[in-house]
């Protein structure tokens, strides 16, 4: 999966319970109304909305298997935003980081992270590559 679409979806459920959340609201309903036009925005709207009161709700129950199942459910759609328009990977990371990573706690820019690693050896030589990812609030 793209390490944007991965941030995003993750990043806006936990951005639900936030202060900033209209903001949230306002920046992916805009994005998504430019996307796809003869969607009306209150559709999207609703949806974002329906996603705040299952968020919230998970997290009030303690849920972690819902919240990771809404953060899946919203990187499937983003993806296919993504995939119909990969021009768009630049509006999602604008959004990504000026509007929702700012909204979250550090410990949640933390766990919103990604880490890329690539390498290679030729010939006979060898080397090592170690990476280590920690979820903060996790149980």
């Amino acid at each position: 999966m793209d390490p944007v679409v991965a941030a995003f979806g993750t990043a806006l459920v936990a951005a639900v319970a936030t202060d900033a959340w209209g903001q949230v609201r306002d920046a992916l309903t805009a994005l998504w109304h430019r996307v796809r036009p003869q969607r009306d925005a209150d559709g999207i709207g609703a949806e974002l909305d329906g996603l705040r009161e299952q968020a919230l709700q998970a997290r009030r129950d303690g849920d972690a298997a819902i919240v990771q199942a809404l953060e899946g459910t919203w990187q499937l759609k983003l993806l296919g935003l993504l995939r119909a328009d990969p021009a768009l990977a630049a509006e999602l990371r604008r959004i990504l980081d000026e509007v929702l990573t700012p909204a979250l706690s550090p410990a949640e820019q933390a766990q919103i992270g990604t880490i890329i690693m690539t390498g290679s050896s030729h010939g006979s030589s060898t080397f090592t590559q170690i990476g280590n990812q920690t979820n903060y609030g996790q149980a």
